[in-house]
């Protein structure tokens, strides 16, 4: 008897530990699967995607947009949820020979927000947030609530006027127990070597980078015209303020700080965005020393230690998975909570942000935000932007569109006005 019940022990810590060496792909621990699954899983989401993709513009057609209150995805119930104020418009859409095929596909929840309303208390939510000096708070409009909802760091913040403005738009608010700032702080050390190197390092996206700050690299980019030189993109609030020209050094991941060998140099800033909206900065890589990469870092996992960008995309869908590198909490996952958000911090105003839940820290702050998007290729991602900040256990990140259209529109300096991504000598 007692042998058995050794036995059975032994047999239920095997199966444990198969669970846990089956949950290697950063998909597979998010949504709680194997492995083996994660192919599956990944290409039904792209199906639901690319059906929210064909429903979300006609629901904003005039004979919907008062009827129906947005969408989000849920991948756990294989649905696309469609937010529903009038339900006797269901059948008419449902009808649509664009909508007919994936009918079973969609799941209508009763709601109190038309997407036509909650337009106008965004709009009128965020134009308060100027006028009435909203503090320290995120604004976005969450499909999952159907509502306009405030995230507010710190209720001892000075926001009464703010929340009595907004009281007859009726926003969801939330108070934030957790703080978190976008960058560290990190003691300076003038004490790296620029000679030429015989061996160069690969910096990958999501490595680290300092300028007496510390932040992320988010992505290497590139002029049209000009193959040379390159550029590596992060976070606009890791400008260093107290150095005109400000430098940048390579940090790999888990840094000994305390050694004595030196940072790699990389290049000086070049530019960087107006208001810091939207949140980033360009440095020209002069430095000899690295190569660039169009590979995502997530050398904490044995199996799946890079990842390769194929391209850049919007993101499109709320509910869907996305993913972030950085130098602290390195290759984390979580699901897109709103795409217009809003993050309003001490002095920032950044605007047109994809909201997220994964987990970031300070230090996060630049490195790059994608997505998995081909079921038979599981290393292979597309990058949608930066991350640029967050707390409360919520991130924010500036996408890749903002980012090239501001350089378009406002940059002096002309081989910057038309970057792309660099993935490689394409």
């Amino acid at each position: 008897m007692k042998l058995i019940y050794i036995l059975i022990n032994l047999l239920l810590m095997l199966q444990s530990c198969s669970v846990y060496a089956l949950q290697n792909h950063p998909l597979a621990i998010l949504w709680g699967i194997d492995d083996k699954d994660v192919s599956e899983w990944l290409e039904f989401e792209r199906y639901l995607i690319a059906i929210d993709d064909i429903l979300r513009p006609i629901l904003e057609e005039e004979s919907f947009i008062s009827s129906f209150g947005g969408t989000y995805i849920n991948i756990f119930y294989g649905t696309i949820t469609v937010n529903t104020v009038d339900f006797s418009k269901v059948d008419e859409l449902l009808a649509l020979p664009q909508i007919n095929p994936y009918n079973n596909s969609l799941y209508f929840r009763e709601a109190n927000n038309s997407l036509s309303q909650l337009k106008n208390n965004f709009g009128e939510i965020s134009f308060l947030s100027k006028l009435k000096h909203a503090k320290n708070l995120y604004i976005l409009t969450d499909m999952e609530y159907n509502n306009i909802v405030l995230y507010i760091f710190d209720r001892n913040d000075n926001n009464s006027e703010f929340l009595d403005a907004v009281k007859p738009f009726n926003p969801t608010i939330f108070y934030l127990d957790e703080e978190e700032t976008p960058q560290t702080i990190i003691r300076p050390r003038r004490d790296a070597d620029n000679s030429k190197r015989e061996i160069r390092t690969k910096l990958l996206n999501g490595d680290g980078l300092y300028n007496g700050y510390l932040c992320s690299a988010g992505f290497w980019a590139m002029s049209r015209d000009e193959p040379m030189p390159l550029y590596i993109i992060t976070a606009g609030h890791c400008i260093n303020l107290t150095d005109y020209r400000n430098d940048f050094y390579y940090v790999p991941w888990d840094w000994d700080w305390n050694a004595t060998q030196s940072k790699l140099y990389l290049g000086p800033m070049i530019f960087h965005s107006e208001n810091e909206n939207p949140d980033f900065l360009v440095i020209q890589v002069d430095g000899e020393d690295v190569f660039p990469s169009y590979a995502i870092r997530n050398t904490d996992n044995d199996q799946y230690k890079e990842f390769i960008i194929t391209n850049d995309a919007p993101v499109s869908s709320q509910g869907v998975h996305i993913c972030k590198s950085g130098y602290t909490t390195h290759f984390t996952c979580g699901f897109v909570k709103g795409l217009n958000g809003i993050f309003i911090r001490k002095e920032s105003y950044i605007s047109d942000l994809i909201v997220t839940n994964l987990n970031a820290e300070r230090g996060d702050s630049g490195g790059p935000v994608i997505s998995f998007v081909s079921p038979q290729d599981l290393n292979s991602v597309v990058l949608h932007g930066i991350h640029v900040g967050g707390g409360g256990g919520l991130a924010v990140a500036n996408s890749i569109e903002t980012i090239f259209k501001e350089l378009e529109e406002e940059s002096d300096i002309r081989r910057l006005q038309d970057l792309v991504l660099y993935l490689g000598n394409s």
